[in-house]
């Protein structure tokens, strides 16, 4: 992880590690953080699931859902909404790619 920039954006890589369909777990300001990359779009959520902590990057993706790989609680990684509608969410940071890097919020997203 480099330095953040000027606008607390953090470098956390080259966008060719992660393939579309792959995710990735990364530090930001030592926050754990999942990246997906879905159909050439990446997202960032809070890697850790709110119902008994599992690593949400290890889970399966499908379309825009990820599912916990210990209970399979699902979450939308475009905003993290919990998808069985019982109010569980995880935080959400925006992501930029330039010039093949990408580049991930050191703030979570407002719900």
């Amino acid at each position: 992880m480099d330095s953040p920039s000027p606008d607390n954006f953090v470098r956390i890589g080259k966008a060719e590690d992660v393939p579309p369909g792959a995710s990735k777990a990364v530090k930001v300001n030592g926050k754990t953080i999942a990246l997906f990359n879905v159909s050439g779009t990446f997202f960032a959520i809070n890697n850790i699931c709110p119902h008994k902590g599992g690593p949400l990057h290890k889970g399966k993706l499908k379309g825009y859902v990820i599912g916990c790989p210990w209970h399979d609680l699902q979450f939308d990684v475009r905003n993290g909404f919990g998808t069985d509608g019982g109010g569980q969410c995880v935080a959400t940071y925006d992501v930029r790619v330039r010039d093949g890097e990408i580049f991930v919020s050191s703030a979570c997203r407002e719900f």
